[in-house]
Parts: structure tokens; sequence; C-alpha cells
């Protein structure tokens, strides 16, 4: 009986140890996020689609009627992300980015979420897609599919992660996950 005591004990102590070190994240070191250098001859970039270049402006209509131009956004980070209703990893994305936006919009972060309105089979999926999901931020409406293809598009989602002075930072073809999203956020404020 006493060796089954013993044996529980450093089971429970084993147990303590593994949780406290291995499986606890709370005692992982937190690295602090760096942030995006300024640059100080930004409006001089070249315009263009890669990182260090700055984001061609656009011109579209959101879902509620309002003009929406890229070039109104300097003095503000930017997500510009390319979706569609049926893409499942568009769908998967969503609600992160929503949950972020509400998060960062007080320090100035904004989202826009262009859909490429020509890949839909009913246009009016757009709202619904919008409602289900409960999304805050602009949804510009790429109708034509002209930003589609000035960004060269090739695949669903697609992000562009912009600095203030309108310089696009990274660009990320496919989902970001949650956590890979906040940093990029936290890199741009």
């Amino acid at each position: 009986m006493k060796k089954w005591i013993g044996a529980a004990a450093i089971v429970i102590i084993l147990l303590l140890i593994a949780d406290r070190f291995i499986f606890n994240d709370n005692n992982k070191e937190m690295k602090p996020i760096e942030k995006y250098e300024k640059l100080e001859n930004a409006s001089e970039l070249p315009m263009g689609l890669n990182e260090g270049t700055r984001a061609p402006d656009f011109v579209l209509v959101d879902l509620n009627g309002k003009t929406v131009k890229l070039s109104d956004y300097i003095g503000k980070p930017v997500l510009l992300n390319f979706w569609a209703t049926w893409c499942p990893p568009c769908k998967d994305e969503m609600p992160h980015m929503e949950k972020l936006y509400k998060k960062y919009k007080k320090d100035g972060f904004e989202i826009l979420a262009v859909n490429v309105t020509t890949s839909e089979k009913d246009p009016k999926h757009v709202g619904q897609f919008v409602d289900e999901y409960k999304l805050t931020f602009p949804i510009p409406l790429d109708e034509k599919g002209a930003v589609f293809h000035d960004y060269a598009i090739i695949g669903y989602p697609t992000s562009f992660f912009i600095d203030s002075d309108g310089v696009i930072r990274r660009k990320v073809m496919g989902p970001v996950k949650e956590d890979e999203l906040e940093k990029e956020i936290l890199k741009l404020l």
C-alpha cells in the first residue's frame, strides 16, 4: 500500500511539473513584435505588387453604395484582402478578420475586403455572406474584375498588409491564421 501511495505521489508530481513547464503556454517567453521600420522615402517608391512598393490605387463601390478609394486610407494601416463567398479558406479567415478589426480599429487599423464579384454565381450571395458572418469592415465590390486583374490575383484569399504610407509590407497568397494575422497587424501599428 505504501508503495502504491509513493508511486501515485511521484506521478502527481511529474504531472504537475509537466503541466507547469511543458503544457503551460504562459511560461513561454513572449517576444516583442518588431514593428515595420518607417520608410523615409515612401512617397518616392514605385507602385507595384511586391513587398516594399506602393500599393496601386483603386476606386470601387462597397455594399452600402459608398465609394472606396485605397488612397483615402493613407495614414492608416490596411489589410487589403481579396475573397469570394464560395471560397472555404475565405470563410475560415473572415471571423478572425472581424475579431481583429474590432480589436484594432480604435488604433486606426482598417480592413478592405474586396469581393471579386465576377467570380460569384450570384452577387446577392455577398450581402448574405456579410450578414451571416456579421462583418463590419468595408466590403468593396470588384464587379468588373479590374482590381482583381490589376493586383494579379491568382487565388483566394490573397492579402496585402499595407502600412500607413501605402507601402505593401507583406503579401500572403492563401489563408492567414489568426495569430499570424494579429502579428502582422501589430507590426503595422
